[in-house]
């Protein structure tokens, strides 16, 4: 719940603070995990220098048998807790405890396993006696979003956003749960809803409108009268309203501009500059960091891509450079968006690489059906789009078409091992805490797009590294944390096991005791020294 459904705390306050709701997990039947923990250095463990421990913990993978979840209600006067009515089937999510603004009803989010159904119920604190009140349904899945992004009005009615006509867009519902009208319209995705402002009846939100790199703050009077945008430069802009929707703070980043922060009134006038981050800006220049540089593409099959490109410092288009592709690739991320983020990829643009980055298919603000079209098939098209994209960089005159390596972390990693068993196009690559099989993933975030095991193995198993070992080429550099407890070690340790037993050759690294984010002591410097190191010795 805490990883794939967003929240640490399973309770709420109703706002008369009489009752407290919360949710309760029986995970007696759930599968144990266990990962061994050694003495290691920073931290010390000195109980563990002879014998390591190992630690365990519940786990459902895909497939398995979930936590059975009840929602209760705690009443302070009586100090009495009675369960909540949530239907007869219990193998389902709360993913949502909400309390309506006059405290009269408990609203509880009811999600299906399967995640193409979501209900509302609505709960008497009293009885726990629920009524349903509002269902919203996919013919693939519910987007995790909108668990978020469904908001109260203060006269009762709420606001939600959804992709039923394909693009996620703004609907308003009165207090009974009916449809007053569609908010926006248009082939975007609305990405954020900010709330709506009763005493001006004006609707606040952030939407892709303009491209699927930037964002854009917009409002809408009730009767739709009045629309516009309130941010005028084109990046990344998103804003934070007060209470009463007198004032909102904008933040503003682009891809050679640090956050730009300023007070604004409700009518988008500038009342100050709270940050100008000009001191930052200065040192990016002086140190001569290199800045993105966006271009588009066209696959083999007709579908255009969005990337990114980080140039050497003193580039010269006569000479010839060794290219890092760098990608996530995860269903609805965004890693080719107009912002700035300063880090290892423009260091290694210094060290004389070309750093690219191109967003596949599955991923988001361009509609359902581009994000949605890797349902059942996790890897397939991200992996043929990256492979794709090495192409279309490889043809570029003044790109070292011998010297292309790709690098990945997390499902990074995983389509870093799976491109490079599909094509021969990457000299080298490094997989970070990759996934080499979904059947090792949790059951919430694998199931959502993959369903059970037992009902899509094909699709589990023909996108799988471990489905292809044999076929990998190009040098790989493998590296994973030994106690990372959201992508075990597992995945690592079955495909280098694969690729052994295939005869072919890899480098690997197990850092000890590093959990998925793989950092602490000296961790974090030493890993990126090898990786770096490793990409100089194969691309240069």
């Amino acid at each position: 719940y805490e990883e794939e459904f967003g929240f640490h705390n399973a309770l709420a306050w109703s706002p008369d603070s009489k009752f407290l709701a919360f949710l309760r997990f029986d995970e007696r039947d759930v599968k144990t995990f266990g990962m061994t923990m050694f003495a290691g250095e920073e931290p010390h463990f000195n109980d563990y220098n002879l014998y390591p421990f190992n630690e365990t913990f519940k786990y459902p993978k895909a497939g398995e048998k979930n936590s059975d979840v009840t929602a209760h209600v705690y009443e302070l006067r009586s100090k009495t807790t009675i369960q909540v009515e949530t239907g007869e089937e219990t193998d389902v999510y709360l993913s949502r405890l909400r309390w309506t603004p006059d405290s009269n009803d408990l609203h509880v989010m009811r999600l299906n396993r399967r995640q193409d159904k979501l209900d509302i119920l609505y709960a008497n604190p009293y009885t726990g006696e629920s009524r349903l009140f509002y269902t919203e349904k996919n013919n693939r899945y519910i987007s995790e979003n909108f668990l978020d992004d469904f908001t109260y009005l203060d006269d009762g009615g709420f606001v939600v956003i959804s992709e039923r006509d394909g693009w996620s867009q703004l609907f308003h519902y009165d207090r009974q749960g009916f449809e007053l009208e569609k908010l926006t319209d248009g082939e975007f995705d609305v990405t954020d809803f900010y709330g709506y402002d009763p005493e001006k009846e004006m609707f606040y939100y952030q939407a892709a409108a303009e491209s699927p790199l930037c964002r854009e703050v917009y409002f809408r009077s009730l009767d739709a009268k009045k629309q516009g945008k309130l941010s005028t430069r084109e990046g990344t802009n998103s804003a934070s309203f007060s209470k009463g929707f007198k004032y909102y703070i904008h933040n503003f980043s682009c891809a050679n501009t640090p956050n730009f922060v300023t007070l604004h009134d409700w009518k988008g006038e500038t009342i100050r500059i709270l940050e100008d981050n000009e001191m930052l800006k200065n040192i990016l220049e002086v140190y001569e960091v290199p800045v993105k540089e966006f271009f588009t593409f066209k696959t083999s099959e007709g579908v255009e891509l969005n990337g990114w490109m980080l140039k050497p410092n003193n580039f010269d288009a006569t000479n010839k450079y060794p290219v890092v592709m760098y990608q996530y690739s995860g269903p609805n991320s965004q890693s080719v968006t107009d912002n700035i983020k300063v880090g290892w990829y423009e260091y290694l643009a210094q060290q004389g690489f070309i750093v690219a980055c191109v967003d596949p298919r599955g991923t988001g603000a361009r509609g359902e059906e581009f994000r949605k079209m890797t349902y059942m098939q996790l890897g397939k098209y991200e992996s043929d789009d990256q492979i794709e994209a090495a192409k279309y960089l490889a043809s570029l005159p003044f790109v070292d078409n011998e010297n292309i390596g790709i690098y990945g972390w997390s499902y990074g990693g995983f389509m870093v091992a799976l491109s490079m068993c599909k094509s021969n196009v990457f000299k080298a690559g490094i997989s970070v805490a990759p996934v080499t099989s979904w059947r090792f993933y949790d059951t919430v975030y694998t199931e959502r797009f993959m369903r059970k095991p037992q009902i899509n193995a094909d699709g589990y198993d023909d996108n799988s590294p471990l489905s292809h070992a044999e076929n990998l080429k190009g040098n790989l550099l493998l590296i994973h944390g030994s106690a990372d407890d959201n992508v075990h070690v597992q995945n690592t340790m079955e495909f280098s096991e694969k690729l052994v037993q295939a005869g072919v050759q890899f480098d690997m690294a197990i850092y000890t005791n590093r959990n998925h984010g793989i950092r602490g002591g000296n961790t974090t410097i030493h890993l990126y020294n090898k990786m770096a190191n490793f990409l100089k010795e194969q691309l240069q």
